[in-house]
């Protein structure tokens, strides 16, 4: 049986740990704030940035037939985005399923045809385990976004489109909502989908 002194020592390990976890426990809560705030402010924009991109590709022909004709898929480039640790629920495992069901869905074209550009760790593992072949690894990106980075990664991704190299660019997400809601999302990239800016021009 132990102590008094021991107990005692006990509950004051306890009380520390306690006090450690409170502190971390409103840092975390802190960012989380900030980072949802630049979310909230952030998805107004994006919305209205993909409506003009969208609407200018859509009134100039010759761009339409570059970045918008689809054409039969041989290679595709799948971009998906995970965190690089556990403990987060099943925020990663419900990535890797969704990443999952779209490889099966271009397993006709081969593995060498279908490279995955992993934004966070926990994709890059997934995909050496499955034997895909990775565009690069892109940890940093999951835990500090850089914007240059990203534009650089976009630029790489229709350079390659525009050579023939890729027929098709997907994203897979989460789409955030909430702070205790994201919706997964698998969504085309290039070639862009005009149909609902021509759509709207026709109600016009």
């Amino acid at each position: 049986m132990p102590s008094l002194k021991e107990i005692k020592n006990r509950i004051s390990s306890v009380n520390s740990t306690r006090k450690i976890t409170s502190a971390m426990k409103m840092v975390a809560s802190s960012k989380l704030h900030h980072a949802q705030m630049m979310i909230g402010n952030m998805l107004p924009y994006e919305t209205m940035l993909e409506h003009i991109l969208k609407t200018f590709i859509a009134s100039d022909a010759e761009l339409q037939s570059v970045y918008s004709m689809e054409r039969p898929v041989k290679n595709v480039a799948l971009v998906v985005f995970s965190s690089n640790s556990s403990l987060c629920g099943g925020f990663n495992a419900n990535v890797l399923k969704l990443m999952q069901q779209a490889i099966d869905g271009y397993k006709q074209l081969g593995k060498e045809n279908i490279i995955i550009y992993p934004i966070g760790r926990k994709v890059a593992e997934k995909a050496q385990k499955l034997g895909y072949k990775t565009a690069g690894n892109f940890y940093e990106l999951a835990d500090k976004p850089d914007v240059q980075k990203r534009i650089a990664i976009a630029r790489e991704l229709g350079q390659m489109f525009l050579k023939g190299e890729i027929d098709k660019v997907e994203l897979i997400y989460h789409h955030f909502k909430s702070a205790g809601s994201q919706i997964l999302t698998r969504k085309t990239l290039i070639p862009i989908d005009l149909t609902t800016e021509l759509k709207r021009d026709h109600e016009r």
